[in-house]
């Protein structure tokens, strides 16, 4: 039997309880580098388009510049986060391709999920 995530509606969330702007800066950035390394080979344009934004820093121009060395497109708008919350956005407009045949963004997740401990929740798009 397949499983299959529909990344259209619906977003991953690790909790981790009682974490620091510090360890999730860290977290974050631990699934950013996963993420990148699991990404399957393209023109780079995705692999790179990857990126953290925590509490302590925002990779967005870096991805923005190293991203669109590899292509001329443009990445996906920024997520909005709350106070206190750390994201990993993939901003490649077919990621979700890649991502549905893969699933190298949710075993990054998985794989911070078991350094951290915390629980890995679905959430609605209301963040976003």
């Amino acid at each position: 039997m397949k499983s299959k995530v529909n990344w259209y509606e619906k977003d991953m969330l690790l909790v981790v309880d009682k974490a620091t702007d510090e360890i999730l800066t860290k977290l974050a950035f631990q699934v950013e580098g996963e993420a990148k390394v699991r990404a399957p080979v393209d023109t780079g344009f995705m692999r790179n388009a990857i990126y953290a934004l925590t509490p302590l820093a925002n990779n967005r121009r870096r991805a923005e510049a190293e991203a669109g060395a590899a292509a001329e497109r443009d990445l996906a708008p920024e997520p909005k986060l709350d106070a206190h919350t750390a994201a990993v956005h993939a901003a490649a407009e077919y990621t979700i391709y890649q991502e549905e045949k893969v699933g190298f963004l949710y075993q990054a997740l998985e794989k911070a999920q078991r350094l951290a401990g915390g629980v890995i929740q679905e959430v609605g798009r209301k963040h976003f």
